[in-house]
This record gives structure tokens, C-alpha cells and sequence, in this order.
């Protein structure tokens, strides 16, 4: 049964059992905090969908604010009703009975009837069997729409799994890239698939797989890479996703033509080594939908996927690392390589190092190096909550987010504000990521930071053997939406070590007990320890350092170091 079915079994069993004239659900945005008319049945069997009561509004706003039943018996002069309904539909409410639902203190919607049958008004029996609907009725609401999250999820990775199957059954003389292209459009649900690159030699954008689209734009093959979409997302290396192409998008950039049956359409860049080199789009959902941030985190680890494939067809003709690809591939692991970008090994005359290494085969561990100018390069570490699948799926739309914000603003302090914003929105099951950003300038010999609840990061003396524990006030991204963050500047001299790290390495340094500060001291020993040599000696220690420890610790959080020698 659908929610849509639930809620009018719900209406049935609700107007029936108390004998009224109509029944109606308004279920609570949780977004803006309106009230939705979901489902309503009036005397003529009506069904209206999508009315809006707004926050406060009503009688049904006072009962969602107050949490407390209502009962009006003239509700035309009552100065709490909201006319507009009635008056839309023509409907002339006598008399209702409004209770809020909820479950587990989690406020779900309103249950209203209206116009008693064979009696003047509604009293304490009729308020007594509608709080027990309302009850039950929020727990099968919550229920369903836990099973509709559930299946979205099981979506999701059913399309990273039958793109994985289109890669590994793939024989050498196989197109791998319309077998992605199919699989995408087959697991997606979606009419429109386009693979698209860019071509060095020719300087052009050209299709280099289709599914759906019409002969004209296929056999045209050339895109243009100035005024049009896939020009946009492949010259900015940003994604776009839109609702209405018709508002949203210049009328030039449209391609003449294209005659698609929705006007929500998703376009992700296909980078490679920091490099776009070509983007893959999305268009026509079966259901007629809006295409979403689970579609978008789809389609981006998808990307990652494409473009090692796709480099791997022009650089070896798909020889035997694809039939390595095909037999050894873990797809969410080889996701999570490809979605982090390596980190150089000098910049200027700095050295810079770093590894990961999850707790299981994916984790929620990241890190990012960007040149911002000839002088200033940023850096971060971060780490999703949680472990396995779902923190690498959220790691990689946390990442994208960090990644496109930092084209507006570097500033550690506005990154992060900017960034929290997106993630927030994004945040499913209350996950979130603690981040320690820094902007490097080499020539001023300065450390600007700023920490969204991270741990704290360390900074080691050369000269004097000291270790500076770097911190800032700021809290977790994805917890709320309007978050403001420290920044803070320090000095550093030659011959120092800056060390980035998470919390997994102080918890494995911190030994059965995982103790966070003896993990601190015996990290910060180990680096004095190296002080004198290059970042890359301390990486290596670690590694095999990790490598040792017994299964007991069985790694219990993910495992990430970034270290740079001024």
C-alpha cells in the first residue's frame, strides 16, 4: 500500500468511525512547518491534494503548535479559522474535532474531522476515538515512510551494483561505456541517459554513448561547449541539478529539439586526476518525478566510476586492467579512491604526505588539496559519522558540496558556514562531518583555520620541540543549518610539521581502552620522532605501523593522516 492509499484508508476508517461528514489528514513540512492537505473526503467523496494551511494558521496550525486537541462547534465565528479552504472548495464546515498526531515525541501531522451525522456537535467519546486514530495513524505514516527511505536506499545501491555488473561482465570487446549507459538509464528509472567527453585533440565536447536520446542530437555528436549545458557543467566542473529547465535555464543553452517529456533534468561533471574531462546526464524519470540529492549522490559516484573506465579505454584499449577492474572490483571502495583526489608532493617549498585507510572496505574518512594561487593552497581533513556504505555515500555529497563551495569563498570560516548550509539540507538519519579546514600561505609563513568539530589538529616546533594542539570553535557540519565558525591565524617556521589527522588514529594509538589523550601523546611523540625528516618517512611509519595492529582494535573508526614539512 502506498502512502497515498494509506492516508485515505486512515480518512475511511476515521470518518466512518465518527460518524462525519468529512475527514482530512494535513501532514507537516518539515522544511517550512505548513500544514498539507495530503488527503481530504468531503460529503461528495472530493479528493484534494497539495493545500497548504501556512505555520500557526487555523485551527489545525494552533493544534500542531500547541500539541493539545480542539473541539468547535461554530467554527464561522470563531476568529482561529482558516476560510480559505472552504471557500477554494465550496464546502461549509458546521463543526470538527482537530488532534494532533505523533510518534515517539516526533510531531507528524493533524487529524481533522468535520460535520457530525446524526448529532449537533462532538464531544469527550468522539475526542477519545480520535486521539486513538491519530495514534495509530502516526505510527503507520511514520512506518511507511521509513519503508519509502529504506527503499530509496536499496535503489541507490542497486544502481551502483548493476553498473558494477555491466563493468565486471564486460568482455574485452565489449562497449563498457554504453553497457554503463544502459545499466544507469535501467537502474535510475529514467528515459535519458547521455555519457559525454571532451576530446583533447579536437577541442570539442562529443557523445560518447546515448540511451533515449533522439537521432538528430546523437548523430550530431559535437555539444557546444560555450552555450550549452553540458558545455556549463563541463567548463564550471559543477553539477547541476534542475526542477524546471523552462525557468531555471537560459532559453540559448537549451538544445533545439529535444523534446523531453519532464523538465527536471541532472548534469554531473566526469573528472579525472582534478581534471574534468567529460559529463554524464540524466533526463526523463519514468515516474515524471523531480530528480533528487539521491540521484545526485548516485550519479556522482557513478562519475568517479566512468571516468578511470573511460581512461583506461583510451590509454589501454581496455587490455588487462580492465579484466583486473572486472574481476577484483569492490564498487563502493573503488568509488571512494576515485572520489578522493591525491595531494601533491610539493608545493613550492613545502612536502606534503598523506594515506586513509577505512575501518571496513568504504568509510566516511576524506581529505582535499587545492591551489588556490601561486603562494596559498588549502587543505582538509574530515570524517563522517558512522561507518561503511552509509558514511561513504555521505562522504561523497559532503565532499562535492566542500569542493563547489570553495570555488565561491576559501576562507576557512565562510567555506564552512556556506558548506554547513548544503549539508544540512542533505543529512539524512542525523549523520554529519566534522572538518579541519586550513589555508596555507606560504609566503607570508601563515596558518589560517578554522574547525567544524573536528579534533584537534597538531602543529610541531622544529627549534623547539614543541607541540601546538590547533583548535577552533565550531560545530559539526549537518547538524543545523545557520552555524557560524572561528577562524584563527598561526605562524609557522621552517623545518616545522603540520599534522592533520581523525580521531581513528588517536583511538588506535590510545590501545584497547582507546584512550583519546594517550593517543594524542604517543602521535605527537612519533612525530618528534620525524621532525628532522620528510612527511613521506612519517606516512610510511604509520602505515605499517597500522598494518601490525592485532584484530582486537579491529579498527574501530576509520584511519586518515595528512602531514606537510615547511
Amino acid at each position: 500500500m502506498s502512502l497515498a492509499e494509506l492516508l485515505k484508508a486512515i480518512m475511511d476508517a476515521a470518518k466512518e468511525l465518527l460518524e462525519s461528514e468529512g475527514c482530512s489528514l494535513l501532514l507537516a513540512d518539515q522544511k517550512t512547518g505548513d500544514l498539507i492537505f495530503d488527503v481530504v473526503i468531503g460529503d461528495k467523496g472530493d479528493i484534494i491534494r497539495g493545500e497548504r494551511v501556512p505555520k500557526g494558521k487555523g485551527i489545525a496550525g494552533i493544534v500542531a503548535s500547541s500539541m493539545e486537541p480542539i473541539i468547535v462547534d461554530d467554527p464561522h465565528h470563531d476568529d482561529r479559522w482558516y476560510h480559505a479552504i472552504d471557500r477554494k472548495y465550496q464546502f461549509n464546515t458546521k463543526n470538527l474535532l482537530c488532534v494532533p498526531m505523533q510518534v515517539m515525541g516526533d510531531f507528524v501531522g493533524v487529524l481533522e474531522v468535520v460535520n457530525t451525522v446524526g448529532r449537533d456537535r462532538y464531544d469527550v467519546h468522539d475526542l477519545e476515538k480520535a486521539e486513538y486514530i491519530a495514534n495509530q495513524a502516526a505510527i503507520a505514516i511514520n512506518n511507511r515512510r521509513l519503508y519509502d527511505e529504506l527503499t530509496n536506499r536499496i535503489e541507490e545501491l542497486t544502481a551502483l551494483y548493476e553498473v558494477a555488473q555491466s563493468i565486471s561482465l564486460a568482455g574485452p570487446d565489449d562497449d563498457v561505456i554504453d553497457n554503463i549507459c544502459k545499466s544507469l538509464a535501467k537502474s535510475m528509472k529514467v528515459g535519458r541517459v547521455s555519457i559525454i567527453f571532451f576530446d583533447e585533440n579536437e577541442g570539442r565536447l562529443t557523445i560518447e554513448s546515448a540511451f533515449g536520446l533522439p537521432e538528430s542530437i546523437v548523430k550530431s555528436c559535437d555539444i557546444d561547449i560555450n552555450s550549452s549545458i553540458a558545455g556549463h557543467v563541463f567548463r564550471s566542473g559543477d553539477p547541476m541539478m534542475v526542477s524546471d529547465i523552462n525557468r531555471e535555464i537560459p532559453s540559448d543553452m537549451v538544445v533545439p529539439g529535444r523534446n523531453y517529456k519532464t523538465d527536471s533534468f541532472i548534469s554531473v561533471p566526469i573528472q579525472y586526476k582534478n581534471k574534468t574531462i567529460g559529463v554524464l546526464s540524466c533526463a526523463d524519470k519514468n515516474n515524471g518525478k523531480y530528480f533528487d540529492s539521491f540521484d545526485l549522490r548516485i550519479v556522482t559516484m557513478i562519475c568517479s566510476q566512468v571516468s578511470q573506465i573511460y581512461t583506461n579505454l583510451v590509454n589501454q584499449k581496455i587490455t588487462e586492467n580492465q579484466r583486473i577492474l572486472s574481476r577484483d572490483i569492490d564498487i563502493a571502495a573503488e568509488i571512494q579512491k576515485k572520489i578522493l583526489r591525491g595531494i601533491p608532493a610539493s608545493f613550492n617549498n613545502h612536502m606534503l604526505a598523506a594515506f586513509t585507510r577505512p575501518a571496513r572496505s568504504v568509510g566516511g574518512d576524506f581529505y582535499d588539496f587545492s591551489k588556490l594561487n601561486d603562494n596559498k593552497y588549502s587543505i582538509l581533513v574530515a570524517d563522517i559519522s558512522g561507518k561503511g556504505i552509509p558514511a561513504a555515500l555521505f562522504m561523497g555529497s559532503a565532499l562535492n558540496v566542500v569542493r563547489a563551495e570553495r570555488r565561491i569563498d576559501s576562507s576557512p570560516a565562510g567555506l564552512l558556514k556556506n558548506a554547513n548550509r548544503y549539508i544540512f539540507q542533505d543529512s539524512e538519519y542525523g549523520m554529519f562531518v566534522t572538518l579541519f579546514y586550513a589555508v596555507i600561505d606560504s609566503h607570508n609563513n601563515l596558518i589560517t583555520y578554522a574547525s567544524a568539530g573536528h579534533n584537534d589538529q597538531m602543529l610541531v616546533r622544529s627549534r623547539t620541540r614543541e607541540v601546538i594542539m590547533l583548535n577552533a570553535d565550531g560545530k559539526a557540519l549537518g547538524l543545523s543549518d545557520d552555524e557560524n565558525f572561528e577562524e584563527r591565524v598561526i605562524l609557522y617556521e621552517p623545518g616545522d610539521f603540520l599534522i592533520l589527522f581523525t580521531d581513528g588514529v588517536t583511538e588506535c594509538f590510545g590501545g584497547d581502552l582507546m584512550d583519546l589523550e594517550h593517543g594524542e601523546r604517543m602521535l605527537a611523540e612519533i612525530a618528534l620522532r620525524f621532525i628532522d625528516y620528510d612527511p613521506d618517512k612519517l606516512i610510511d611509519y604509520l602505515k605499517e605501523h597500522f598494518k601490525t595492529v592485532t584484530r582486537d582494535t579491529d579498527f574501530v573508526d576509520d584511519i586518515t593522516v595528512l602531514a606537510i614539512k615547511f
